[in-house]
């Protein structure tokens, strides 16, 4: 425990730099030669690398270790541990107290279940999850920025299942786990309204 703060050591922001690091100590190269192949600068890297502190971008993470490996399951590591990482950062999750797909009963359920997948995903910015819902033709964006901003702090569900399934689709739940979240839909959307709503939340990356 930090005697300055009183606050536990942050174990997964640590396990993430441990982890990339070791990548950079196994491979190299060096850190100008990293610069040089991922277009960030050496202090970016560095920072992306140190064991404490903010949390890294996504996308440098992403940057720092397709620089050093061409290896697909060091970049699926290194997202596992982003993810735990952020989390850990946010400190939201445990406090939504979200029910699993399967045991969904009502729109406050969902929403709760909605918010909960969002932070499992590691809460990335709001136009990288509408980048990743997709588009429904003619470049026109399935998840508008004022939808999204309402889901993930749980004061409106998606407006229709397309956009339901898109926000998933963003927050990484991939098609063939969709079926317990689409039933969790038509269960929520036929049960009696919930009464009350949180208050919204100010969004955070």
């Amino acid at each position: 425990m930090s005697v300055r703060s009183g606050k536990p050591p942050a174990r997964e922001r640590t396990a993430l730099g441990i982890y990339l690091n070791s990548l950079h100590w196994i491979y190299g190269p060096s850190w100008t030669e990293l610069s040089r192949r991922t277009g960030l600068s050496v202090s970016t890297l560095q920072r992306t690398a140190r064991k404490s502190g903010p949390v890294s971008r996504e996308e440098n993470v992403i940057a720092y270790v397709e620089g050093i490996t061409d290896d697909p399951r060091s970049v699926a590591d290194a997202m596992r541990l982003w993810r735990r990482a952020r989390i850990e950062e946010r400190s939201r999750l445990h406090s939504l107290n979200a029910p699993a797909p399967a045991y969904v009963r009502n729109e406050a359920d969902l929403l709760a279940a909605l918010a909960a997948a969002y932070e499992k995903d590691g809460a990335p910015p709001l136009r990288t999850l509408q980048r990743r819902a997709g588009n429904a033709g003619n470049e026109v964006l399935v998840l508008p920025l004022a939808n999204a901003s309402r889901i993930v702090n749980r004061v409106r569900l998606p407006t229709d299942q397309r956009q339901y399934e898109a926000f998933l689709t963003g927050c990484g739940i991939p098609d063939h786990a969709l079926g317990p979240w689409l039933e969790a839909w038509h269960r929520a959307r036929s049960a009696q309204p919930a009464t009350t709503r949180p208050a919204p939340q100010h969004h955070g990356t």
